[in-house]
């Protein structure tokens, strides 16, 4: 039960066995984390064994569980329990875990949970689910400490102590926020500032009133971006009014940055984004979220194809020019994916925005021409030698393929840096601009310039 691959064990195990004796031992959810068996079961692709697990734990385990476990499973697992069982494990969550588990329920079950929930609780669940899901306020917890401006350092430290007595103590505590009589957002204080201040002092004298804050409609990736901006652990959710609605807490803004993170790379390899893991999507699904981009790649590809047979004379006056072809386009279509993952890193990083788009154009133009030349070099030697030794070719050729090749890398820089960036001017996710893409569409254009070269050397 030391590694994921032996809890995984461990529960198949029990499965085959019919034996769960080990979830009874009251340090089972204390010495394994729960990410960590979450993560198991999310790495188990028979559902009846998953099944089997989760139905003999305890509610209160299964709610705290369900928040890490892939779509999938949390659908499954919906589908599999009474209504009765489905209200105990939504009444043991937080509201905001509540609302997301409520959101992916059926509009019939979903009525019915609703009229059996408590009034009050379910009051605190809708004013979560009147955001849509990507916003802060789905994310907003309320569990922490807030303190009026006339609290004396001593005065916030008992208050902390007696909240752990009455095990009523926030979740979260390394902030702690100061608000007026209006809940209006005054300030912050730092729980160590707390500790090493002098118990007499008023907060109000050591707040930071610089609090960055969003509003409950901010964007999930912009809030990650800001904590990660501005090195912080959490950040305010403020409405209109700046009243404290909750904050939004550094743990729960990793597994934000993970998905975006975990979208980005599949874009870029030309794959719809999928949230299950690998081994619980179908493989129906799988080839589904491939196909779309694989389809629109074969029409795109079908530009060389039409590219070589508008230059079809070219070739029949000089067959050898084909050899070069798949060296030319392939040396291209990587400059060009070089250029894009470039520039998609930056713009992940906040590095660059759309208003940058001169500034890269200039800054990769240079470096397509070192890139260029460089290559140009190999590609002087490369004709020397095998073009000349080995494939026979006629001497003429070799300026063609020289020159081609160098400004084939140059416009595959521009096109791979620019994409990204017109991307995000029209407000389509810069990541679309994928590898694949942009190898597809400097192939054609880049056989394009190759018999437009070929063409005007060897006077065709």
């Amino acid at each position: 039960m030391e590694t994921l691959e032996n809890l995984k064990e461990l529960i198949v195990k029990a499965f085959e066995s019919g034996n769960y004796d080990f979830i009874d031992d009251p340090n089972f959810f204390n010495e394994i984390n729960i990410s960590l068996i979450a993560k198991a079961l999310n790495s188990i692709e028979d559902w009846q064994v998953v099944k089997s697990f989760l139905t003999k734990l305890p509610i209160d385990k299964i709610s705290i569980l369900i928040t890490e476990l892939d779509d999938k499973i949390v659908e499954n697992l919906l589908n599999e329990v009474d209504t009765q069982t489905l209200i105990d494990i939504i009444m043991e969550m937080d509201e905001e875990e509540a609302a997301d588990i409520i959101d992916q329920l059926p509009d019939k079950i979903k009525n019915q949970i609703i009229l059996k929930l408590d009034p009050n609780y379910y009051l605190k669940i809708k004013e979560y689910l009147k955001y849509p899901e990507d916003t802060a306020a789905r994310l907003t917890t309320k569990s922490f400490l807030k303190i009026y401006p006339y609290y004396t350092v001593g005065e916030t430290l008992e208050i902390i102590r007696r909240k752990n007595e009455l095990q009523d103590l926030p979740e979260f505590l390394n902030y702690i926020y100061v608000i007026d009589n209006d809940e209006k957002l005054k300030g912050v204080i730092s729980l160590k500032e707390l500790i090493i201040t002098k118990p007499y002092i008023q907060v109000k004298s050591i707040m930071n009133t610089n609090v960055i804050t969003v509003s409950p409609n901010t964007d999930k990736e912009e809030v990650s971006n800001l904590l990660r901006d501005y090195n912080i652990l959490a950040i305010p959710v403020v409405d209109q009014n700046n009243r404290l609605i909750g904050i939004i807490t550094h743990d729960d803004i990793i597994e934000v940055i993970f998905q975006e993170y975990s979208e980005d790379i599949l874009k870029s390899g030309a794959v719809q984004s999928f949230e299950e893991s690998y081994k619980q999507i179908s493989v129906f699904n799988l080839a589904m979220k491939r196909a779309i981009w694989l389809v629109l790649l074969f029409f795109a590809s079908s530009l060389t194809s039409n590219v070589l047979s508008n230059f079809k004379q070219i070739i029949e006056s000089y067959v050898q020019l084909s050899f070069f072809i798949p060296l030319l386009i392939g040396t291209g279509g990587n400059s060009g994916s070089q250029s894009a993952s470039t520039i998609l890193r930056s713009l992940a990083l906040n590095e660059l925005s759309e208003k940058d788009f001169f500034y890269i154009l200039k800054k990769e133009f240079k470096t397509s021409l070192i890139l260029g030349f460089q290559i140009g070099l190999v590609a002087i030697v490369y004709v020397f030698t095998m073009g000349i030794f080995v494939l026979k070719i006629d001497l003429k050729i070799i300026p063609v393929v020289v020159l081609s090749q160098i400004c084939i890398v140059i416009w595959a820089t521009i096109v791979g840096s620019m994409l990204p960036i017109i991307a995000k001017k029209l407000k389509i996710d810069p990541a679309v601009m994928s590898a694949p893409f942009i190898a597809t569409l400097v192939d054609a254009t880049g056989l394009v310039i190759y018999f437009l070269i070929a063409k005007i050397i060897l006077n065709i």
